[in-house]
């Protein structure tokens, strides 16, 4: 007479919970780690006193000759380019950029900025459009410091459905004593904004690269 097992069933049944509990874990781990992946948005910085009244006429990427001039800037010459990115990682394709800085003697090219002589071989201002992959590349020199600002690039973002960035890029390694911008950002600023210079000779003797990519 074979005997019954009154508590097998339920230890089943238990046993069949805990498998779909597993299941359901392992089919919402991939939403999961989207989540855990998304990007910090590219922190904000003042627009400064000197971006452009009105927008020059040339204003192409590169802002080391000016249309109708023969000479070049002044100064070390830069490549500087990166991505435009969506806080998912999403490339921005068709994104605008605009650069905008001193000259190699320390002024802007703008009405406001009284100062000593100018370079009137660098453009001071430019924009570049994204391509398919989010991609952007400017020629320009390597900022300097002027009185009371370690070298640094002013920088605008604007990309359809997303909200616009104004900031600045540093240049890793430089000195920011006395830099009321940086003073005034949240800890940990200037690392989140500072990008590397590596040689790139392949652009001229001297010739830097550096690579930054914003997530708005």
């Amino acid at each position: 007479m074979s005997q019954r097992h009154p508590h097998r069933r339920p230890v089943l049944r238990a046993g069949r919970r805990a498998a779909l509990r597993g299941l359901a874990a392992i089919a919402l781990y991939p939403f999961t780690a989207a989540a855990q992946s998304t990007l910090p948005r590219t922190p904000a910085q003042t627009e400064g006193p000197f971006y452009p009244r009105t927008i020059p006429s040339d204003h192409d990427a590169d802002l080391t000759q000016v249309a109708g001039r023969s000479g070049r800037a002044r100064g070390t010459p830069l490549s500087f380019s990166g991505r435009v990115l969506a806080r998912d990682g999403r490339p921005l394709a068709g994104a605008t950029v605009e650069l905008w800085q001193c000259d190699s003697l320390g002024r802007y090219h703008h009405i406001g900025d009284q100062g000593g002589p100018l370079d009137d071989d660098f453009q001071g201002y430019g924009t570049a459009t994204t391509d398919a992959a989010g991609r952007y590349a400017f020629t320009t020199i390597r900022p300097v410091a002027y009185p009371g600002r370690p070298p640094h690039l002013h920088v605008k973002v604007h990309a359809s459905g997303a909200t616009s960035l104004t900031t600045q890029v540093y240049i890793r390694g430089d000195s920011i004593a006395g830099d009321a911008v940086i003073a005034g950002s949240p800890a940990g600023t200037l690392d989140r904004l500072s990008m590397a210079l590596t040689p790139a000779a392949d652009r001229g003797p001297g010739a830097l690269a550096g690579t930054f990519d914003f997530v708005l």
